[in-house]
């Protein structure tokens, strides 16, 4: 499941260049049964299955340095570009993938953080430890050019989203680039840009202009 991601464009890139690496940790492998299990059922009843303390604990002590280790969780603290930037300056992260009906929350005590990447229910962690894999890496020097990141969403003037983009054709179905980006006024484009960065909050990401 994580090959397909990380063996690609960008972060196969940063790997090649040695700015990170990946090691996936098999849970399977410290279960103390011959069915190698990793989940039980809930004290107190319940549907669904919930995955051990021990076996957990066992895989994430494997790790000879210890590192800043992440539990994967619904009710974790939103992940955020902050978080991103966060991490990116971490010698050595685990990120524990949550599955079935989440974890033992003892685990919670042997953790740094528990992360959410958003108000919803994935089936497992896996695809959230991708998302911060790849937030993440990209901020790492020297992965992507530094003027590239200046101007993304969250990171720009006031953390709003970054402003609307066009390239060719000039004109597609009806649709035009708005004409002061063919203007040549720089001075006038980046007044416009700016002004966009604040109307696209306003529509998509109103919460942004609260905080």
């Amino acid at each position: 499941m994580f090959e397909g991601v990380f063996s690609q464009s960008i972060l196969k890139r940063a790997q090649d260049l040695k700015k990170f690496k990946v090691e996936i940790v098999n849970i399977r492998d410290f279960a103390g049964d011959k069915h190698k299990t990793v989940d039980d059922k809930p004290y107190g009843g319940g549907k669904g299955m919930v995955m051990k303390v021990d076996v957990l604990v066992k895989a994430l002590e494997s790790i000879k340095e210890k590192p800043y280790s992440i539990l994967l969780s619904a009710s974790g603290e939103k992940y955020t570009q902050k978080s991103a930037r966060i991490l990116a300056n971490k010698s050595q992260i685990a990120l524990i993938c949550g599955h079935y009906e989440g974890t033992d929350a003892r685990v919670e005590k042997f953790v740094d953080k528990t992360y959410s990447i958003g108000d919803f229910v994935l089936t497992g962690g896996e695809i959230a430890a991708m998302a911060i894999v790849d937030s993440t890496t990209r901020l790492v020097p020297k992965v992507i050019h530094p003027e590239s990141l200046e101007s993304e969403s969250f990171t720009i003037k006031k953390k709003l989203l970054e402003f609307p983009q066009y390239t060719r054709p000039e004109e597609f179905r009806g649709l035009k680039v708005p004409q002061i980006l063919l203007s040549g006024n720089h001075r006038e484009i980046e007044k416009w840009r700016e002004a966009q960065t604040v109307k696209r909050t306003k529509k998509f990401r109103p919460d942004i202009l609260k905080n």
